[in-house]
C-alpha cells in the first residue's frame, strides 16, 4: 500500500484490513492488485468475507449489495446523526456490533445476578463494574446508545435479586432499588453511565 497506493488510507488489525477509496472503480482496481500481491505469497483474501462497501449517507444516497461492514467489534453503516446546530443527517458511522452485543449479553447472563442472594448489593456491584466499565470505554466511544441496550437487562437482574433476597414484591423492590439509585448513584457503573434506577 506504502508503494503503490500512498494517497490511500486504509486500516489493519491482525488480517483485518480497511480500505478507503473514492470511487468504486478505484475499488475495484486495488481489490485486484491486493488480491495479485497476496497471491505472490501463495496467499488469497477470503472470498466470503472480502467486499466493496457502499458507504451511504445522507451525501451518498446510492444503493449497493454491501452498505455495511464490521470492523474491530464495531458494524459500520448508515445511522441517525444529529449535528452540532441540532439538524438530523445520515452519516456513515460505527456501533457495537451484533456478534459483540451478543457476546456481552452472554457474559452478562453469566454473571447469574439475580441468583447471587449470599452476596451485598455492594458485593454484586463488584461482580460486574470492571467488566462494564471497559466495555464503556471502548464501546461507548460510539453510538453509545447501541451499547446501553446492552447494559439495560442488568437493572432487571437487580430487581429479580431484590425480589428473591428480601422476599419483596415487584412494586416495593423497585423502589427499593430507586433508593440505592438515589444515595449511591456511583454504586454501580452503568448507572453512572445513564441507566440509573428512576
Amino acid at each position: 500500500m506504502a508503494t503503490k497506493f500512498p494517497y490511500v488510507l486504509f486500516e489493519r488489525y491482525a488480517d483485518d484490513i480497511v480500505v478507503h477509496c473514492k470511487s468504486e472503480a478505484q475499488a475495484k482496481y486495488i481489490l485486484v492488485q491486493i488480491a495479485a500481491r497476496l497471491g505472490e505469497w501463495k496467499l488469497e483474501l477470503h472470498p466470503e468475507k472480502t467486499h466493496i462497501v457502499y458507504c451511504k449517507d445522507s451525501n451518498r444516497t446510492g444503493n449497493h449489495a454491501h452498505e455495511e461492514f464490521d470492523f474491530l467489534s464495531f458494524t459500520f453503516r448508515a445511522r441517525r446523526a444529529r449535528s452540532k446546530d441540532g439538524h438530523l443527517f445520515r452519516g456513515f458511522l460505527p456501533a457495537m456490533s451484533r456478534k459483540a452485543k451478543k457476546k456481552k449479553s452472554n457474559e452478562i447472563r453469566e454473571w447469574k445476578l439475580q441468583v447471587r442472594t449470599d452476596l451485598s448489593i455492594n458485593e454484586l456491584a463488584e461482580v460486574c463494574n470492571a467488566a462494564v466499565r471497559g466495555w464503556h470505554n471502548y464501546y461507548g466511544m460510539f453510538y453509545r446508545s447501541e451499547f446501553l441496550k446492552v447494559l439495560r437487562p442488568i437493572n432487571f437482574k437487580l430487581l429479580k435479586w431484590t425480589k428473591r433476597k428480601y422476599r419483596k414484591n415487584t412494586r416495593s423492590a423497585w423502589a427499593w432499588l430507586q433508593g440505592i439509585c438515589r444515595r449511591q448513584p456511583d454504586l454501580f457503573a452503568h448507572w453512572k453511565f445513564g441507566l440509573a434506577i428512576a
